[in-house]
């Protein structure tokens, strides 16, 4: 059986952005605004990612790390993880749940989504650096991604919660939503941009959008599959 169906939640998660675009701007302001350091010295990590991993690599020696770039990177995950949790939160549990105050997190709540996110990331990325097969990396994700529902738990001060038992039409569509889907809008919106020349910025308003939708997403998912099972 499906529980998600694909159409009805891509318009489903526009509409919910869209409805509720007030309370999606306040909690956005604190997140940010931690996150205007590590954007402001985005030139110079791309220069020094370039310099490590291009085609013609640098001695490490003639490499300089930004300044303060650890304290930023953890002010920019920090603002990430309070946007999201807070977006997971707006979706399943109303408005009244969230504010600006909100952007501060209880320690559990950070540890347990730092946590969540390691593992995720080690469980698909250690095929790819293992093999650089891209195919592994997606087959990887789509039998992890019931465990991605967790990031919806946390948020929400629930139980993680390991096995989901999704059937799988429903596994298949939530992998579609949250990897696909999003892969899929990035490649196409970068070719379009490149092709006729528009602005950076597009391309990353574009990624942006992206990113709330995909938050919306998940816990439309989430919130479609627990009651489901309720």
């Amino acid at each position: 059986m499906n529980l998600l169906p694909i159409k009805k939640i891509i318009l489903a998660s526009f509409a919910f952005a869209l409805m509720h675009w007030k309370k999606v701007a306040e909690i956005s302001i604190l997140p940010l605004l931690f996150s205007l350091p590590l954007l402001s010295i985005l030139p110079k990590i791309f220069e020094v990612i370039e310099k490590v991993f291009g085609t013609e690599p640098s001695n490490l020696q003639d490499i300089s790390i930004p300044d303060n770039f650890l304290l930023y990177a953890l002010l920019f995950l920090y603002a990430h993880l309070s946007l999201s949790i807070n977006m997971y939160r707006l979706v399943i549990l109303g408005e009244q749940s969230v504010s600006k105050l909100s952007f501060f997190l209880k320690p559990k709540q950070v540890l347990s989504f730092i946590g969540l996110m390691l593992l995720v990331g080690l469980l698909v990325g250690l095929p790819l650096l293992l093999t650089n097969l891209i195919w592994l990396y997606l087959i990887a994700y789509f039998l992890i991604i019931p465990i991605t529902l967790n990031f919806v738990n946390i948020a929400i001060e629930k139980p993680i919660q390991y096995k989901w038992n999704l059937g799988f039409p429903t596994q298949s569509n939530l992998f579609f939503l949250q990897v696909l889907f999003p892969m899929l809008i990035g490649v196409v919106a970068s070719l379009i941009i490149s092709s006729i020349g528009l602005p950076s910025t597009v391309d990353w308003f574009i990624k942006i959008v992206v990113f709330y939708w995909s938050l919306v997403n998940l816990a439309l998912c989430y919130q479609l599959i627990s009651k489901s099972k309720a």
